[in-house]
């Protein structure tokens, strides 16, 4: 399916809460958190990547060691988090950490873990019980996890080395998720709104290495602070398809 002239700038309309991450867009780039120094080759970290959904939820690593790479190739760009230390963090947003709310993401699982490997995760914490919510994988598996109650629910598989298109919408109740546009199971799972530590990318804690670091490349993020409606979804995977030299 194509994009056409769809852009994820419209599931922000109204003052929607939320956040677009685009590693394509050099613009958007920089390789220090200040963001006085501009990313313009393949190859250099990346301190700060500005959100494109008018939100002000920039995402930032003031630590040089622990900055994902970006990185060019056949066509595409993205961010390579290499599963020890790297991660980005975004500020406590309170519209992104409610029970009702849609992410999506362009990434390549590059290696599958026994235990978790987070993409997006809410709070900096390595307890799962202190996060109100992650989206990630475990082993061969796509992960949902909710603070309320405190577990987590395995939904599709994955393989390592293979570029996915993954969705997931939460309704309050019950989380749906797509894989390259195939529904996968839905699970009752209640997001909670406890946790106002902030969000992290690549990972779901602060610290140094460790549990939940992700070993991927991440071709684009979208995390809206509202639920989507079945057009939404099929055109904000189809735009993340393209992005990531995904076939839906």
């Amino acid at each position: 399916m194509r994009s056409g002239g769809f852009s994820p700038a419209s599931l922000f309309a109204g003052g929607t809460e939320g956040a677009w991450y685009d590693p394509s867009d050099l613009s958007t780039l920089f390789q220090d958190s200040a963001g006085t120094t501009p990313v313009t080759a393949s190859g250099q970290p990346v301190g700060l990547m500005l959100d494109k959904s008018g939100n002000g939820n920039h995402a930032t690593q003031a630590i040089s060691a622990k900055r994902p790479i970006y990185t060019e190739g056949i066509g595409l760009a993205w961010l390579a988090f290499d599963g020890v230390g790297d991660f980005m963090a975004v500020a406590d947003v309170s519209g992104m950490r409610q029970s009702i709310m849609t992410f999506f993401i362009g990434v390549d699982p590059l290696s599958l873990f026994a235990s978790r490997e987070d993409w997006f995760a809410s709070g900096n914490s390595s307890s799962y019980a202190s996060n109100n919510y992650i989206f990630g994988n475990s082993s061969s598996a796509f992960q949902t996890f909710g603070r309320t109650p405190a577990s987590k629910v395995f939904q599709g598989s994955m393989t390592a080395n293979t570029k996915v298109i993954v969705s997931a919408r939460s309704d309050g109740t019950n989380i749906n998720s797509r894989i390259n546009g195939v529904a996968q199971t839905t699970a009752a799972l209640t997001l909670g709104t406890n946790d106002t530590s902030g969000f992290t990318l690549g990972a779901s804690k602060s610290g140094v290495g460790g549990t939940g670091h992700a070993n991927i490349n991440m071709y684009g993020l979208i995390v809206r602070g509202s639920t989507s409606s079945a057009a939404e979804i099929a055109a904000t995977e189809a735009y993340l398809a393209a992005k990531s030299g995904v076939t839906l």
